[in-house]
């Protein structure tokens, strides 16, 4: 089985094929990252412990990030909960650290889901469950910060996380070139 998560998943960023939204599992508000590029369904292992779910051991399995990276997997969570409004729906999810959302939902749930419609523009989607047309409406992600090098030097000592993005396209002063960070 190959399991594998995007880089989305991980960290604080929203792209063009994610929808984040606010649920709930046993009354917790959770943020849930709707993500095509991730192929199963995983909750953050600190909430999965937080809010004691029962994870079944599973030996030796590993999820791949599509940059490359291995993440082992603390266990599966044979049937989470997860609401939305009116919306309830259970899943079996794998527990592994995430950075960016407490639950991922992946193809292994969009494709149970049979037709959506998606308008990224507005951070919605429209599909149908149990004889119901059900739209979510996603949350605004963090936009990215442009920092100096000598910002992110600082910001490296105090040995904060983030993600580093070069962006090609603007033209950095020679002597202090502009990066993105991602807060993690």
């Amino acid at each position: 089985m190959n399991l594998t998560i995007s880089c989305s998943a991980l960290v604080e960023i929203t792209t063009p094929q994610t929808i984040k939204i606010e649920g709930h599992i046993k009354k917790k508000k959770v943020i849930v990252l709707i993500d095509s590029g991730s192929t199963h369904n995983f909750i953050h292992c600190k909430i999965a412990k937080e809010l004691n779910c029962f994870l079944y051991p599973t030996p030796e399995c590993q999820v791949m990030v599509v940059s490359g990276e291995v993440i082992n997997c603390f266990g599966k969570c044979h049937n989470i909960k997860l609401s939305k409004g009116e919306y309830v729906f259970n899943s079996p999810m794998l527990s592994i650290p995430m950075g960016g959302a407490n639950v991922v939902l992946g193809v292994q749930w969009l494709q149970y889901l049979g037709t959506i419609a998606f308008n990224f523009q507005e951070l919605s989607m429209k599909f149908c469950a149990e004889g119901k047309e059900v739209e979510l409406r996603g949350i605004a992600g963090k936009p990215g910060k442009i920092i100096s090098s000598n910002s992110m030097t600082k910001l490296l000592k105090k040995e904060q996380r983030g993600v580093i993005a070069l962006q090609p396209f603007l033209k950095p002063i020679p002597s202090t070139p502009s990066l993105y960070l991602f807060p993690v």
